[in-house]
């Protein structure tokens, strides 16, 4: 369901034991986003597969600011990739580090993945910050500033004290932990806050590529994993 209802739980899916399709997506070649939850190199980056052999992934290491990321041995990591339907991840451990020819990293190929469905989506609570403007016949308004609410796969709501009309095309800024995005959203509700001169804003994303649908639901995924440990 849209904004209007209860969105979707997530569609969450286990693939491993006896079933090992997923590892035929993993071809060289195969771009993967790389997060380090903690440490010196705690962050998110890119890499992708150099090699598949014997049981192990053989993982490019990546560079920022033209420094390779040096990963230690023993190193928790995360992986994550897509296909047309649905983004896949897994936890796995940096078994070792190779220098030359090219810096890699040596990873165990996993057991199983979770499979996540593109269109299943829920909505988390969330404060991030948002500017937008007004798309009009004239071009784009001043930036406005927001903050948001809460988000889903399918869009957010956010609180401002600008003076937005429903229906509205607006185009955003979102500020997420995974990196910024720019989208377009149209305004599918407007309620007045009593005794405040802000309204929240229901919106759903507009022309929203895929890619970036994976990125919000990643994150949306980090928001509840955080949320679970706190009970």
């Amino acid at each position: 369901m849209g904004l209007n209802g209860i969105d979707e739980l997530p569609c969450l899916e286990s693939l491993g034991g006896e079933d090992l399709s997923y590892k035929k997506q993993l071809l060289i070649g195969l771009v993967m986003e790389l997060v380090v939850s903690e440490g010196e190199y705690e962050g998110r980056y890119k890499t992708r597969i150099e090699d598949v052999r014997d049981g192990i992934l053989f993982l490019g290491a990546p560079f920022e600011r033209g420094e390779v990321i040096s990963l230690r041995e023993g190193t928790r990591i995360q992986l994550t990739y897509w296909d047309e339907t649905a983004a896949y991840s897994f936890e796995g451990k940096v078994l070792r580090r190779i220098a030359t020819p090219v810096p890699m990293f040596v990873v165990e190929l996993p057991n199983s993945v979770t499979k996540v469905q593109r269109r299943s989506f829920v909505r988390v609570p969330a404060l991030y910050p948002v500017t937008f403007q007004s798309v009009t016949k004239e071009g784009l308004s001043d930036f406005h500033k927001a903050t948001m609410l809460d988000i889903s796969g399918g869009g957010m709501r956010f609180y401002t004290e600008e003076q937005v009309e429903s229906k509205a095309l607006l185009y955003t800024h979102i500020t997420l932990p995974n990196g910024d995005l720019h989208t377009p959203v149209r305004v599918c509700r407007v309620t007045k806050v009593e005794d405040s001169k802000r309204s929240i804003v229901a919106v759903e994303f507009h022309d929203l590529q895929e890619r970036e649908r994976d990125r919000i639901i990643l994150c949306i995924f980090e928001i509840e994993r955080a949320i679970r440990k706190k009970y």
